[in-house]
């Protein structure tokens, strides 16, 4: 009795919690434009969770409307013969608290409009939870810079304009990021934070295998602090990591690469223009689809001149960041696929996020315009990605690769004219002219 009436109070008391209403805005927000935007990477997960709670299994050959996916980039047949999703099980067991309610009352999935509602309920809802978790960090951190540094996160981010709109992995495995890096630079980071703080690394990994390296980044800086608390970190993250190597030995035989294995051994392009696009790009760079990332530096050295900041964790996330654009500048296809804005880089934000805001944080209040200037155009322009999408499949045409076999490692994209962001502002504008 004594244990449902301290639950009754944390509950009421997290009812008066800003980020209690910061989650539920953005969830309205992220459903606004009334319709998501997925792309083939989304259509498995929904259905992939509905077999998992109906059979304790990934495998999907039996529902009729995946059968055009079966052999594509969305699904494969495993070593036993089953079909189950490329992408890594996170994003799958992600959506299994959201089909369970329908899975566990009917045998077969609802129809496809439905399962693709019910991913991008999912997906909003982790993207709208880390805003939540990463507003409670900044206050920590840097309290008058906490609200543009959430907004920019949230609304200004591929996590907006992609991760929220449908079930993609990034949604889940950034949300897990969050919580680790919230958990981490805690003051009070002892007993059973340190476990769960693995833990959550472990379920990143288990979303998005790379995002290994801000595992590493965290084992590196507590190595470095030579701090006992890595043992327990350790220990949470080799639970998920150890399941994701089952499932792939299971489903492909390998271990590690699991589902990724054929994409892994394509050639990679030239490693100046895939760095270069991640980066600046007028059809994918970060600092083009997010021009608040401009102030990054004032983060870097604010972070170096404040004693009160974790600061060997967060230059070694921090490099982890970095390590992630040069993974993917190596990757064989930088540009992401058919997407809105440099979605490789989703994972980077916890990082990217608090940085910026330390670095506003410590801006003389008659600059602070500066940072809600380009906080503004930041959203403006993902939420021309969402309001504009009816140019979004023309553009893609236009710029593929396989349509365009001139143009094999998306050099199109560093064109000033035709760029991604003018086609969806045309987009928009037909629609409120029409």
């Amino acid at each position: 009795m004594n244990a449902v009436m301290m639950l009754l109070r944390w509950w009421m008391a997290s009812l008066k919690h800003p980020a209690t209403y910061i989650f539920w805005v953005l969830l309205i927000l992220y459903h606004a434009d009334g319709r998501g935007h997925g792309e083939i990477d989304c259509v498995a997960a929904p259905y992939a969770a509905w077999a998992f709670v109906r059979t304790g299994s990934f495998d999907v050959q039996h529902y009729e409307a995946l059968k055009p996916y079966f052999h594509t980039s969305a699904l494969r047949q495993s070593i036993d013969g089953r079909m189950v999703p490329v992408r890594s099980p996170g994003s799958t067991l992600a959506v299994v608290p959201f089909v369970a309610p329908f899975a566990l009352i009917h045998e077969r999935p609802l129809s496809s409009p439905s399962m693709h509602a019910i991913g991008r309920l999912a997906g909003a809802t982790y993207v709208a939870l880390l805003g939540a978790v990463f507003f409670i960090m900044c206050r920590r951190f840097a309290p008058s810079s906490a609200w543009p540094a959430l907004i920019l996160v949230t609304l200004g981010s591929c996590l907006y304009s992609v991760a929220a709109q449908a079930i993609w992995v990034h949604g889940p495995a950034t949300f897990w990021l969050m919580i680790s890096l919230e958990l981490q630079t805690r003051k009070e980071f002892r007993r059973w934070l340190p476990f769960l703080a693995g833990l959550a690394l472990g379920l990143a990994v288990l979303c998005r295998p790379t995002t290994a390296v801000f595992g590493v980044a965290s084992g590196v800086a507590w190595l470095l602090m030579w701090d006992r608390r890595l043992l327990a970190l350790i220990g949470g993250g080799l639970i998920p990591v150890g399941y994701l190597c089952w499932v792939n030995w299971c489903h492909y035989g390998s271990p590690l690469l699991g589902g990724y294995s054929a994409e892994a051994t394509l050639e990679a392009p030239p490693f100046d223009v895939a760095f270069a696009g991640l980066l600046v790009a007028p059809s994918r760079g970060l600092f083009v689809y997010s021009p608040a990332c401009l102030l990054l530096p004032l983060g870097f050295a604010a972070l170096a001149r404040r004693n009160d900041l974790p600061q060997v964790l967060l230059w070694c996330w921090s490099a982890a960041a970095l390590g992630t654009i040069i993974l993917f500048a190596r990757w064989h296809d930088w540009r992401g696929g058919w997407c809105y804005g440099p979605r490789f880089l989703c994972e980077c934000w916890p990082i990217i996020g608090l940085l910026f805001a330390i670095g506003v944080d410590h801006m003389t209040r008659n600059r602070r315009w500066i940072a809600w200037l380009l906080v503004a155009v930041s959203v403006v322009i993902h939420a021309l990605g969402v309001y504009g999408a009816s140019e979004y499949e023309a553009w893609q045409m236009r710029h593929d690769p396989h349509v365009h076999p001139e143009d094999p490692y998306g050099r199109s994209l560093f064109e000033w004219h035709d760029t991604q962001i003018e086609a969806h502002a045309r987009g928009l504008w037909r629609k409120i002219t029409r």
